[in-house]
């Protein structure tokens, strides 16, 4: 018996590794050269995991201790093969986020000129770096462009297929006539110039960037190529569009623009910015994350906790990018395929040039969680793909989205989501603020139309791997997802349209969204909407939520079945207070136990005379007057479709000052409304944490003022 416990307690001091965690440590003052100990730590995240995932156990956990500072990626931190070992990466202190930066700094600014300040970037010349953002004091500069706000509009467009695609052409090419008018100051640019010269056309919900193949500065005209414009969003006469990147609209503060042939990059600095002790950065990396397990063995548990991740690109491709809602398509910082258990726990992702996260391929119970996403050149965080596989493999689910600040989205494409999820089920989206972006807030699902409906489309990958509109009898997978408690508010800008605070697609059954307060959604004409249940949207509930002032009214639904919308608040919506748009022949919703308060504007707009639906026991107020119902006045309409719903004050305390607490309930009881807690939803926790989520005082004017603007329109 002596021996068999000498021999187990050799073994153990023999290879303490097999039963012991380790332990490897990071310092900006650190090489890849060194050992990886508190006295000759490593400099990369690469070199931390080098030779440590082969033949580990699933309890033998790589911590790396990261020092304070900042750590210049010169190529993504990778894992592309199956791991199961822990792996938990965290700040080594108290000391503030260490900082993983994929981008370099830009010194040396000086005087051009009489408004102008430049710096060379030698990475330009020397290595072909290719950028299309800068960064500085924190803030993102805005790539030379014309006007310098707003847009100007086409004059006509004509288009000539030549390959035949799917719903549109595979290839095409447009001619784009412009207003002479606005194109004075193109006979000034140089051949060179015109080369370079990219333009933003915006359609309904989407955008399209296009640099031009043959410009004509004398008749206002160019022509562009690429697919064909989708026939629901095309550019034609009235559409918007500005022009950029090139030096002659370098005229405003704030604006930056890069001479490729040189390396010579120009800023004009704001009023009191002082460059000489100004922190720059243009990014180098697309990607700082990227996870790729395989089919059946993904990677799993690894854990990031207090760190930073800051400055990504976004470049336009080569030939453009093609409209696409939700930006679906483009790339995200940290990326994860066939991934679980990866948690991103009080994390700060910033300065991106598109999503910040996303949970791709075969993810599951993954979570990001008290994280600050700010500054994005697309959306948040995607879950799922948006495009069906055929193989029968199990779709992204599980993942939990918690208690995180999202904001200052869109920056680049502005048709990015705040959490967008796409083919995947059974995701939890609860206790985020997320606001200041310029589409949907939430999106959920990615077909279009009912399930086994040979109308049904949604996208696939197709022979040359790319996404392309498909059409075949499927089910959508996107069921059982919950959205809950939720801040969501100033979104849109007037920027685009047909958004939703909360957007929802395809069949959904199981999806909630509950106890969310949704308010100042601002779209540029049509769909403004608080809660929007569009193509076929069924089996999702919508209760409990706090909706006021959107543009648009508080809820639509465009065409869906047995949606229940009950025990909502909807305030103050401008032109309408709900909508619905199509009438079909089974049951359309329910709409029951509501308050519709409205100071302006239609109560309910479309076919709810005609459609099939469960309306009754809402309360309706108007402060202006009695609401109207069409052609009908409330006793009319009470009569025709809603017998118990009545028509009094619900008693909020000062809703004009959006407090919608109770001074009495003894009205909102007699249509069965149970009140609920609305100060419950948005992040919770320290003090500092909630402040964070506010916007500043500027913003919200900003706000109000673009608000002004787009309603007298």
């Amino acid at each position: 018996m002596k021996n068999i416990v000498l021999s187990i307690l050799t073994l153990w001091f023999i290879n303490p590794r097999v039963y012991a965690d380790q332990v490897v440590y990071l310092s900006p003052t650190g090489s890849d050269d060194g050992k990886g100990t508190v006295e000759s730590p490593y400099y990369s995240l690469n070199k931390a995991i080098e030779g440590q995932l082969d033949n580990r156990s699933e309890t033998d956990t790589l911590f790396i201790k990261v020092a304070t500072g900042n750590y210049y990626m010169d190529r993504p931190f990778v894992i592309d093969r199956p791991s199961s070992r822990p792996i938990i990466i965290q700040s080594d202190g108290d000391l503030g986020k260490p900082c993983f930066i994929g981008g370099v700094p830009v010194k040396g600014w000086q005087k051009y000129g009489d408004k102008l300040y430049r710096a060379y970037v030698p990475e330009v010349t020397r290595y072909g770096l290719e950028f299309e953002q800068l960064y500085v004091n924190g803030k993102r500069a805005i790539l030379a462009r014309t006007p310098n706000a707003d847009w100007y509009y086409v004059k006509s467009s004509s288009e000539t297929p030549f390959v035949e695609g799917v719903r549109f052409a595979d290839y095409a090419v447009q001619r784009i006539n412009l207003n002479q008018e606005d194109w004075q100051e193109m006979s000034k640019l140089q051949p060179s110039d015109l080369q370079q010269l990219k333009f933003r056309f915006y359609h309904k919900w989407d955008i399209t960037h296009k640099r031009a193949a043959y410009v004509d500065v004398d008749s206002a005209f160019i022509y562009v190529n690429g697919k064909g414009m989708h026939p629901w969003n095309q550019i034609r006469e009235g559409s918007r569009y500005l022009m950029y990147d090139y030096m002659e609209a370098l005229d405003t503060p704030g604006e930056w623009y890069l001479d490729r042939n040189t390396g010579y990059l120009y800023y004009m600095p704001y009023e009191g910015e002082n460059m000489k002790a100004a922190e720059s950065f243009v990014p180098s990396l697309e990607q700082l994350v990227v996870f790729k397990g395989e089919a059946g063995s993904p990677v799993k548990h690894v854990t990031f906790e207090n760190i930073s991740f800051r400055y990504s690109s976004y470049r336009m491709p080569e030939h453009g990018e093609e409209p696409m809602q939700a930006a679906a398509f483009t790339k995200a910082a940290l990326s994860f395929d066939f991934s679980e258990y990866i948690s991103l726990i009080n994390c700060e992702i910033g300065h991106t040039g598109t999503y910040a996260v996303w949970f791709r391929q075969e993810c599951h119970n993954n979570k990001v969680e008290h994280c600050y996403l700010a500054d994005l050149g697309a959306g948040g965080i995607k879950i799922g793909e948006p495009y069906f596989r055929s193989d029968n493999r199990k779709v992204t689910s599980h993942n939990v989205i918690h208690n995180n600040i999202i904001t200052h989205v869109g920056r680049e494409l502005p048709s990015g989501i705040g959490v967008a999820i796409f083919h995947s089920s059974d995701n939890q989206v609860t206790h985020n603020e997320i606001s200041d972006l310029y589409y949907s807030g939430v999106s959920v699902g990615w077909v279009w139309g009912y399930n086994d409906s040979p109308d049904l489309w949604t996208h696939h990958l197709n022979s040359r791997g790319e996404a392309e509109f498909y059409q075949a009898k499927l089910k959508s997978p996107a069921v059982g997802n919950i959205i809950s408690y939720n801040h969501i508010h100033h979104i849109g800008w007037g920027e685009l349209s047909d958004m939703g605070a909360v957007y929802t697609l395809g069949e959904s059954e199981g999806t909630k969204v509950t106890n969310n307060v949704i308010h100042d959604v601002l779209s540029y004409d049509y769909g403004g909407w608080g809660l929007y249940t569009d193509e076929g949207s069924t089996g999702v509930e919508m209760s409990n939520n706090l909706v006021y002032r959107c543009k648009s009214g508080g809820f639509h639904q465009h065409y869906g079945k047995d949606n229940k919308i009950e025990n909502n608040i909807f305030a103050f919506g401008h032109y309408y207070q709900a909508q619905y748009t199509r009438a079909e022949s089974h049951l359309s919703f329910h709409f029951k136990h509501n308050i519709i308060l409205q100071e302006q504007g239609e109560t309910l707009a479309g076919a709810w005379e005609t459609g099939l639906l469960d309306i009754d026991s809402n309360l309706y107020w108007h402060l202006n007057g009695e609401p109207k119902f069409g052609k009908y006045t409330f006793k009319e309409w009470k009569k025709l479709k809603e017998p118990h719903s009545v028509y009094a004050n619900p008693m909020f305390k000062a809703p004009l000052s959006d407090d919608y607490t109770f001074l009495s309930v003894k009205a909102v009881r007699k249509i069965g409304f149970k009140p609920f807690d609305y100060s419950k939803a948005g992040v919770y926790g320290e003090k500092n944490w909630v402040e964070k989520a506010r916007l500043s005082p500027q913003t919200l004017d900003d706000f109000q003022q673009k608000s002004r603007e787009r309603l007298k329109k």
